[in-house]
């Protein structure tokens, strides 16, 4: 009986590579993990610090994304620009590496742990920013920013995984919302910070602020960011036991669990529709985002005649209405959840995630079309910013409701999931700015801001709504939903 018990004991130790892959993938409900290592069962303080730093870094990241807008006229001077091209590529190629580096991060946070990985992408992130203001020439300063682009990805990335990780279905509404801070006032933020340092200091200094401030929150996540994923806890948790037990738990082939694991975001985005449809969705607002961020300022500056400074002081009304979505969305995601729950006596679905985004995403084009038309005609500076007011309602009840909704689609696969959405997003963010001058040059605001407000109607208002209808059915038939 002990030899067949042992026998038994050594099969269970004896984890082939493959199923090692899948048992790393595998949700926190279905594994024993001792309670004091479940992120879930967290004191709530612990769970909001982790947020909080979370927050902290994915607000200095997006910050670099739009705060050098209102300094390139000056970086161009400094290192020779030559066409409106080059200019704009100075800005953009750093959402560029958004696009890149989630689809090689995210998956590595599934491997060796979200905290390690956002430390050393952290790192990557603060050398380079220090390198884009040393940089002499055009090359490198293109260059450097990249590669600070490829490791500010990361808490995009990987911190909303991170919420998953430590709250429950009902809290992560809130919790989302909270995290979720950083990622919408960063660029709202970020040219009207640019805008002061570069007429104070220099446009160099910029960068020196961010890697300053970047270290000290790289410092704190350090000291005070716990490990969250569950798969990789219970892992070690367990090779830790049996070492105690002198026992050899055989070590996993990384190299197949990489190639899975970077192979997975690429997979969800070209056979999952749910994955494909909320990444175009995603894509689309955000490109539209960003044409909005890399032309707002030189609106007030070219058509109302004000300084860059004060020009900048109107991206508040870019942050008034991702705060007004955020607040909102925050608790309501999650009582509006309870309430489908209740109404229709089912568990949660993640379709309840959406019914806050089908009135929301009309405030889109409504906001597009007043923008675009104040702006055309310059009316009262106040028409234009309450039109870009409404835009980012609608773009942060978007996200917000998005992110969540694909979170609880591919619970499991969040990361992956959530990096195929953010490197669309991301290739939208870096090539839709590229074309606004020529946009607004042959349309004006007024026809090429409500080019793009038909093309949401017609393109992005039905998605919530079939979602919500059909969404079910398209997960039930899907092996990673």
């Amino acid at each position: 009986m002990t030899t067949a018990n042992n026998e038994n004991n050594d099969n269970e130790l004896k984890i082939s590579t493959d199923s090692l892959t899948s048992e790393i993938l595998v949700t926190i409900d279905q594994l024993p993990i001792p309670r004091e290592i479940n992120p879930k069962e967290w004191p709530r303080s612990k769970k909001w610090k982790t947020v909080a730093l979370g927050s902290a870094m994915s607000f200095i990241s997006p910050i670099v994304s739009s705060m050098v807008a209102p300094a390139l006229p000056f970086v161009a001077a400094d290192l020779g620009f030559t066409t409106e091209f080059e200019i704009e590529m100075a800005l953009s190629i750093y959402v560029l590496a958004f696009a890149v580096g989630p689809l090689i991060l995210a998956p590595l946070s599934e491997v060796y742990g979200r905290r390690r990985i956002l430390l050393i992408a952290m790192i990557i992130f603060t050398v380079f920013n220090a390198a884009c203001g040393a940089a002499q020439s055009k090359a490198q300063i293109l260059l450097f920013r990249f590669l600070s682009g490829f490791g500010g990805s990361a808490p995009i990335a990987i911190c909303g995984s991170v919420v998953s990780d430590t709250f429950a279905k009902n809290e992560m509404g809130a919790a989302m919302a909270y995290y979720g801070l950083g990622i919408i006032l960063g660029p709202a933020l970020g040219p009207i910070i640019g805008g002061f340092l570069t007429q104070g200091l220099s446009w160099r200094w910029l960068f020196y602020i961010v890697s300053i401030v970047s270290a000290v929150i790289w410092t704190a996540v350090f000291f005070l960011f716990p490990e969250t994923y569950a798969p990789y806890l219970n892992y070690h948790e367990r090779r830790r036991v049996d070492k105690l037990a002198h026992v050899d738990l055989p070590k996993p082939n990384v190299l197949n669990i990489l190639r899975d694991a970077i192979v997975r975001p690429f997979v969800l985005l070209f056979t999952q529709p749910i994955a494909q449809v909320i990444a175009i969705f995603i894509a689309f607002v955000y490109g539209v985002l960003y044409i909005v961020l890399t032309t707002f300022s030189a609106l007030y500056t070219s058509k109302y005649g004000e300084a860059t400074q004060i020009s900048t002081l109107h991206y508040f009304s870019l942050g008034l209405g991702f705060l007004i979505a955020n607040r909102f969305s925050g608790t309501m995601l999650d009582s509006m959840s309870m309430y489908m729950q209740k109404r229709y006596n089912t568990s949660h679905k993640p379709e309840y995630r959406l019914v806050l985004v089908i009135p929301g995403i009309f405030f889109l084009p409504i906001g597009l079309f007043i923008y675009g038309w104040a702006a055309e005609n310059t009316v009262h500076w106040i028409v234009p910013d309450i039109g870009i007011m409404f835009f980012t309602i609608s773009v942060g009840l978007s996200f917000q409701a998005c992110n969540l909704y694909t979170v609880d689609v591919y619970n499991r696969y969040a990361a992956s999931a959530l990096a195929a959405t953010t490197a669309l997003r991301s290739f939208a963010g870096f090539g839709f700015p590229l074309f606004s001058d020529s946009l607004y040059a042959r349309l004006g605001y007024g026809w090429g801001n409500s080019l793009l407000g038909f093309i949401g109607l017609v393109l992005i208002v039905p998605v919530p709504i079939l979602f919500y209808i059909y969404g079910e059915r398209i997960r039930t038939r899907s092996k990673f939903a």
